[in-house]
């Protein structure tokens, strides 16, 4: 009993369960809408994917670095979900905005997207106490309440042809749902004043990893307007086409990483240490290479049911995807071992890295060689972010020591 209620195992299936639900509202609110709806609602899901990052670099990490090891009092796991929140109030301000500016065309989908996030990020937060409490269990059996539910009800509006926006609301509702559990497992309200105090306490991590992910994200975001300049609406079309097959594999290291960054704090400083770090890297190489070949050895046939007619174009790029995809093994295990070995100076150096690469390097190699330069320039950013972190962590060593910020600190 105690090991289904934590182990790498089942936090690994929580991710999972939490990212169905993301799919399949984007899949079944895709079916319903029409052109210009599923536009309204593409671009509020872009905010909406952005703020949960930010939540999870601000609070989820946060937890995960400092307090997975020792753990914290309920007052302060208070704090952190009121923080989230707030950060939600906040999201919610700002999809309202565009609510405004889509009035003319289709407010409602903004605004229960709005009026969704202080729910949604709540939900989020309350999975990452539960697993540093060592209690993933329960923060899978939130996540996989949440898809069933909504997903039902998300497929009997579909099949009534209900419009989109309730699809959403749908969605939200098994959201809330899931976040009342979550809170009546954790008993960790939310205390937003305890919130401030929660992030001023837990700025040097939270301030460096919410910054990281924007500057990450703004890069990925500009990059592909950028793109759409030299290679047009049909090379962006086939440039996404080939990361969505992918897109499962993006999935799977994440939730790798979230699962063994609690387990390698837990484990620093003793032999466990490096045998989990290998073992971290062994997964994500062996599901890279299954993956790889399963995109590569993909017929048509299968491939146009994915796809459509984008995978006529999308399909000449699965190589520099699938070297991408394999630069990304190296990548999330430095990563992993920054964050748990609290070197998170060197972190930033290598996500900003990433974030500058990311960047320029495809927008050069698509003016020179195409599409087929974009997808090679993406991978090469990798590669080159990846090299740049193992030269800054053996450069370290070399000196005589890895200092990264401390790992101490309070919840509260």
């Amino acid at each position: 009993m105690k090991r289904w209620l934590h182990s790498r195992h089942v936090t690994v299936l929580d991710q999972i369960a939490s990212s169905a639900s993301n799919f399949l509202l984007v899949a079944i609110v895709a079916n319903v809408s029409s052109a210009e709806q599923f536009g309204q609602f593409s671009l509020g899901y872009v905010l909406l994917v952005f703020f949960l990052g930010l939540q999870r670099a601000l609070i989820g990490e946060v937890l995960l670095v400092r307090f997975a090891a020792d753990g914290a009092d309920l007052r302060g796991f208070r704090a952190a979900a009121g923080l989230a929140t707030l950060v939600g109030v906040l999201a919610l301000g700002v999809l309202a905005v565009g609510a405004f500016f889509a009035r003319e065309t289709n407010p409602e989908i903004w605004l229960v997207l709005a009026f969704a996030m202080p729910v949604l990020l709540l939900q989020d937060a309350l999975r990452y106490v539960l697993i540093c409490q060592k209690l993933s269990g329960f923060a899978f059996v939130m996540d996989a309440v949440w898809t069933l539910l909504s997903t039902a009800a998300m497929v009997l509006l579909a099949v009534a042809r209900a419009d989109g926006t309730w699809v959403v609301a749908a969605w939200a509702a098994g959201a809330l749902i899931s976040a009342v559990l979550g809170i009546a497992i954790t008993r960790a309200y939310p205390r937003p004043l305890l919130g401030v105090r929660w992030f001023l306490t837990n700025r040097d991590l939270a301030v460096r990893f919410s910054a990281e992910f924007a500057s990450l994200n703004a890069s990925t975001a500009l990059v592909w307007f950028v793109l759409a300049g030299p290679l047009g609406a049909v090379g962006i079309a086939a440039l996404r086409g080939a990361s969505l097959l992918f897109s499962p594999l993006n999935t799977a290291f994440n939730s790798v990483r979230i699962a063994m960054i609690p387990e390698l704090v837990r484990s620093r400083n003793t032999p466990r240490y490096r045998r989990g770090l290998v073992e971290t890297g062994a997964v994500l190489l062996g599901l890279g290479v299954i993956w790889s070949a399963v995109v590569l050895l993909l017929p048509d046939s299968l491939g146009r049911i994915a796809l459509g007619d984008t995978w006529d174009a999308a399909k000449d790029l699965r190589l520099p995807n699938t070297v991408q995809a394999l630069a990304m093994v190296g990548y999330t295990t430095l990563l992993a071992y920054y964050r748990s070995s609290s070197l998170h100076v060197q972190s930033s150096w290598m996500r900003g890295i990433l974030a500058g690469m990311t960047l320029a390097v495809p927008i050069f190699a698509a003016l020179a060689f195409g599409v087929q330069g974009a997808a090679w320039g993406f991978a090469a950013a990798v590669a080159v972010a990846l090299a740049s972190g193992l030269t800054i962590t053996a450069a370290a060593r070399r000196r005589g020591g890895q200092r990264g910020l401390e790992p101490g600190g309070e919840l509260a």
